[in-house]
């Protein structure tokens, strides 16, 4: 079995959260606090920072909503306030979902070479309406997210729940994702033919396989099979 990652593997998740908060900034720019490094770099640096208090278990995933959009604002919010303004983000977010262009030519090919999953860190609900209104959900035979398993990647567990699910050895199966440690060194860890996707050439050094698109995994797929 072939086995994706999804944000920033298949679907261009950055391009869309930089697309939707440059729009949601201009919106409310006389409310927002300035941005030393550009809207970008700091919604980055927010969503880094509360995701971490998410993880370590002081918000729940309806506060962390709520604290991402409050600590763009100069003055504080309501729950009722960040509330509404986290959905009229998210709805900018959907609205520029797209896949990057090598994804459909290499599921054409992959998928006549063997079935296909999901390993995903993120909620069912999210995970499962990206792939749905991207239109390639029929692509894969089963989705492994984060939100059901109870762990996330690079956690070895959610790798090896994928493995059962899958019925075979790790040894059978490849995995292909955007980062090099929780991506592909996780997968490789496991026993998996990991592939770290290096879209961007960044100079990480890995001691997995990497390839610069999915086209050029697909080639690698059907050289070593």
């Amino acid at each position: 079995m072939i086995f994706f990652d999804l944000d920033n593997t298949l679907l261009d998740h950055d391009g869309a959260e930089q697309q939707a908060i440059r729009v949601f900034a201009a919106r409310y720019s006389s409310q927002i606090q300035t941005c030393s490094d550009g809207i970008e770099q700091d919604w980055r640096r927010i969503t880094d920072q509360q995701r971490a208090r998410w993880r370590s278990g002081e918000l729940s995933f309806e506060q962390l909503r709520r604290a991402r959009i409050s600590a763009l604002f100069r003055t504080p919010l309501s729950d009722e306030q960040a509330e509404r303004l986290s959905v009229e983000y998210y709805r900018l977010y959907r609205q520029h979902w797209m896949l990057f262009p090598d994804v459909l030519p290499a599921l054409n090919i992959l998928q006549q070479l063997s079935p296909l999953a999901i390993i995903t860190n993120g909620f069912a609900f999210h995970q499962e309406t990206k792939l749905r209104e991207t239109g390639i959900r029929d692509y894969f035979r089963f989705m492994v997210i984060s939100e059901e398993v109870g762990v996330a990647k690079p956690d070895r567990r959610i790798f090896q729940h994928a493995l059962r699910r899958a019925s075979e050895p790790a040894s059978a199966c490849w995995y292909i994702g955007n980062h090099p440690q929780l991506d592909a060194q996780a997968a490789s860890d496991v026993g998996m033919k990991a592939v770290w996707l290096n879209r961007n050439r960044a100079e990480n050094r890995v001691s997995t396989r990497v390839v610069r698109s999915l086209e050029g995994f697909a080639d690698l797929v059907r050289m070593h099979g």
